[in-house]
């Protein structure tokens, strides 16, 4: 159904097989390259024959401008995009925010045209010098007093790219977006139509539906609705969140589907172990990784003792160990969404 498929990496890129013949876009977090002996990951142990588009995650927003985030991060950007040397056809963005930049950064600078036109103009700049191809804006989320603000955002960014290849007579910028995969998010923060008439890419980052900020156990990312999910629950899940996006007047032939090669960890806090075990908070730091709630997913594959698990309805696994239960992704439910959704 959709003609793309955007998967969101941490450090793991190389250990993944994946054989489609649809776009392929991966995300590198610049952070990878500093973790510990095997869950390190740098630019030089990226594949580029194996996707489409490379997004390196992420850059910084200071005074308005958009900037590296750290001094390493400048090498790192000649590294990455000497990769197009090897694959020709690579394509290569810089993300913006993610995860844990917050917002206010962002909804100053979308705040005022002004403060919009010094930002667009430091992309270019950025873009330009280091041969970036496009920008991912992963601004997480806006909310409703920054909705017609990030369509603004959209609009100026596209009006920009298209005069300055024109300008410059160079093939123009790729602008994409990442945004929620959550009904009540979507509805709050985005003019779904408008955005999508400037955007390349719609990323729908199909993860963290659920979470160790919860008080009992459930997957972060199911394909389906599961038999527990009451309310506006049974929309938290990667097939109801792309759905929603193309009922709302996104195109389908923009909607790329975000998945999480990572877990989200839960303490237990009794004998049960199920979907909907109760849990205390977030389960213990993965080995390289270093954070709490979270495993990445090979730390998953490489943690000695651990039982998996699989649950049917919404055909994703998950794993325990005495006292931790982790929901994550493998190879298996990967193409499973693949297949249905594609």
């Amino acid at each position: 159904k959709y003609d793309k498929l955007f998967v969101v990496l941490f450090g793991i890129i190389s250990l993944m097989p994946w054989n489609y013949e649809k776009d392929l876009l991966r995300s590198f977090k610049n952070k990878a390259a500093d973790r510990p002996a095997m869950g390190k990951f740098r630019v030089s142990d990226i594949d580029p024959d194996k996707c489409t588009h490379l997004i390196f995650g992420f850059s910084d927003i200071i005074e308005n401008e958009l900037v590296p985030t750290t001094v390493n991060d400048v090498q790192q950007y000649f590294g990455f995009n000497a990769l197009k040397q090897r694959n020709p056809l690579l394509k290569t963005l810089l993300a913006v925010g993610g995860e844990k930049f917050g917002t206010e950064k962002f909804r100053t600078m979308a705040g005022s045209q002004k403060n919009r036109e010094v930002f667009i103009q430091s992309v270019i700049r950025l873009l330009r010098a280091f041969n970036f191809d496009g920008l991912d804006v992963d601004w997480r989320y806006p909310a409703e007093e920054d909705k017609q603000r990030f369509t603004e955002l959209c609009k100026e960014l596209e009006t920009a790219f298209v005069d300055e290849g024109t300008s410059s007579n160079q093939e123009r910028l790729i602008l994409a977006a990442s945004v929620s995969a959550e009904r009540s998010t979507i509805d709050a923060g985005y003019e779904v139509e408008e955005i999508a008439m400037h955007l390349d890419f719609i990323n729908v980052l199909t993860f963290d539906f659920h979470g160790p900020w919860e008080s009992v156990t459930a997957h972060h990312s199911p394909l389906f609705q599961g038999s527990q999910d009451t309310g506006d629950a049974i929309y938290s899940n990667t097939a109801s969140a792309l759905e929603y996006w193309r009922d709302q007047g996104a195109p389908e032939e923009k909607l790329n589907m975000g998945l999480g090669a990572f877990g989200r960890a839960f303490s237990l806090s009794s004998n049960s172990s199920a979907v909907g075990a109760p849990a205390s908070g977030p389960g213990e730091e993965g080995c390289y990784t270093g954070e709490e709630g979270f495993w990445a997913s090979y730390e998953v594959l490489l943690h000695d003792g651990v039982q998996n698990h699989f649950i049917s309805d919404q055909k994703v696994p998950y794993a325990t160990t005495e006292n931790q239960w982790v929901g994550f992704d493998d190879t298996t439910s990967i193409n499973t969404k693949v297949i249905i959704c594609l």
